[in-house]
Formats: structure tokens, sequence, C-alpha cells
């Protein structure tokens, strides 16, 4: 689903091959960044109609480090009114390849899902720059 949003980030590091496109464009050697400084961003994905999502994968390319040290994950249905995913989830790292079922629960993970319009990415903290190079959801 993450192919058919349009995705907005917070800052993209300069020399333009570090764009969102990067993101779903299903290149592990591409990626998005932020610029040196910045160890904080985020990424909004925001559909024509709302999409029932139930999992999130993320993928930073680990030859070049795992930086993420935490994240929060956020819906909205409506276009106004955010709500936190999985708060009870850890969501520390990334690393090479993290699927994380938004209900919080990898026993019953499938259930309704979430009628999402927008879901909102918000790297909280990083070890440096964050990177990605994959965002998926499902």
């Amino acid at each position: 689903l993450a192919k058919s949003a349009t995705i907005e980030v917070s800052e993209t590091r300069t020399g333009g091959k570090y764009t969102a496109a990067n993101l779903t464009d299903g290149n592990k050697e591409t990626y998005w960044g932020t610029n040196d400084e910045s160890l904080t961003a985020t990424i909004e994905l925001t559909w024509n109609t709302p999409q029932v999502i139930r999992y999130l994968v993320l993928q930073e390319p680990v030859a070049l480090g795992q930086r993420i040290k935490d994240f929060k994950i956020e819906y909205t249905a409506d276009g106004e009114k955010w709500t936190e995913l999985c708060p009870s989830m850890e969501t520390t790292t990334v690393g090479y390849k993290r699927i994380i079922p938004l209900n919080g629960s990898t026993s019953e993970s499938y259930g309704k899902g979430y009628n999402a319009k927008q879901l909102r990415i918000t790297i909280l903290d990083s070890r440096a720059c964050p990177l990605l190079s994959n965002l998926s959801v499902y």
C-alpha cells in the first residue's frame, strides 16, 4: 500500500539521491535519509481513499549501520485526529528488517486492521542521521 500513497518527509538529505521515492522503489541499495546533524524525522503516507492497514515493514541499509533507536507510529482515519498504533510494543530499533503488527500483537496480528487515510512514522531518536531503504504497508 505504500507504493500507492503520497509520501511526505520532514527532511531529505541534500545531494538529490536520497529522496523519499527510494522508500518504495524496491531497491535495497537506494535509501532515504536526513542530513548528518538530524537525529529525528517524520514520514507521512497519505491515500486518496482510506486503506485497511495491518502491518508496517521498515528496513535500514545496515551496511551503513543500524541507526534508529526510537520511533512511534500513528494513523488518522479522517485526516484530523491522530491515534498511536501499538503503543505497548517496544519500537526501539529497526535494523535489517522490522515487521510491525500495527495492533501490537504477533499472536493476533491479522485482525480487522485500521481504516487509515494517513499513516505517520516519527523517528524520535537515532544514533546518526536516520536512513531507510524500504517502507512497506500491508
